[in-house]
């Protein structure tokens, strides 16, 4: 019988409210290998479906609230008694000219992604204290450390979490605490709804040497392990692309060519 590598393990995965996305993924792999698991996010419906079809614990959270976060890690402590594994995988996603970005736009990316991710962190950090140390997984973006055009905002707010990821696994590797960081490339999740068409994905394929793009199972089987206590690894970035990052992205013009062939 296989061994259940998250066996007797807590983990929180933040970012797991909608179907099909990288947070459930996430958290379904980890059920599977023995964690017990609560999910969060801000839609508590998408939340409680999950919960019960999967046996995990729903707690709603807003990443972008300190105090809800905080709440979120203090109520997972007091119904397991833990938590060794904190995940984020909370998104967000814009497209568009960097002259055209508005205040409210980068406002949005900033509370979500960068700010979220340090209120994500604080609480995880005394959380994984408590048990005696622990992983803390950040989900992030190969465009974090490639070019790729109209996503100026979330380029800087996740290359600024990745950042301050490592500035925490610096810091807290004396209490036993790993931080880490999963870089995706693009990926198929509900974020993305009707925005990439086949020809669009055809575009970023040909950029991949493993030649298809991501799915959430390839980020659900690396957060396994890099949740895991086999994982002597803090600071780092895990590329789950194929291979993207050997070549790039593909240019906003050859997009909008794929949008017309497609059109």
């Amino acid at each position: 019988m296989r061994k259940e590598s998250l066996s007797g393990k807590v983990a929180i995965v933040m970012g797991a409210t909608r179907e099909g996305n990288m947070g459930q993924a996430i958290a379904r792999r980890f059920i599977a290998e023995g964690a017990s698991v609560v999910v969060s996010g801000r839609s508590a419906a998408g939340l409680e479906a999950f919960a019960a079809a999967t046996g995990a614990v729903a707690i709603p959270a807003n990443v972008a609230r300190k105090d809800e976060v905080m709440a979120l890690f203090r109520e997972a402590q007091a119904r397991f008694g833990k938590v060794d594994i904190a995940v984020n995988a909370a998104a967000t996603a814009q497209y568009g000219d960097f002259e055209a970005m508005t205040e409210a736009e980068i406002d949005e990316m900033l509370a979500i992604i960068f700010k979220g991710g340090i209120w994500f962190m604080q609480a995880a950090i005394g959380a994984l204290k408590a048990a005696g140390g622990g992983a803390i997984v950040n989900i992030s973006s190969a465009v974090a450390d490639i070019m790729f055009e109209k996503h100026a905002a979330y380029m800087g707010a996740k290359a600024g979490l990745n950042q301050m990821t490592r500035a925490v696994a610096n810091e807290y590797g004396q209490y036993g605490i790993r931080a880490n960081i999963i870089s995706p490339g693009l990926t198929e999740t509900p974020i993305l709804g009707d925005m990439f068409t086949p020809a669009i994905v055809e575009a970023f394929v040909r950029e991949y040497p493993l030649g298809r793009i991501t799915t959430v199972e390839d980020i659900a089987n690396a957060a396994v392990f890099v949740a895991g206590d086999e994982c002597f690894m803090t600071g780092q970035t895990f590329h789950v692309t194929g291979g993207l990052t050997l070549r790039r992205n593909p240019t906003a013009a050859e997009i909008q060519r794929a949008a017309m062939q497609q059109g």
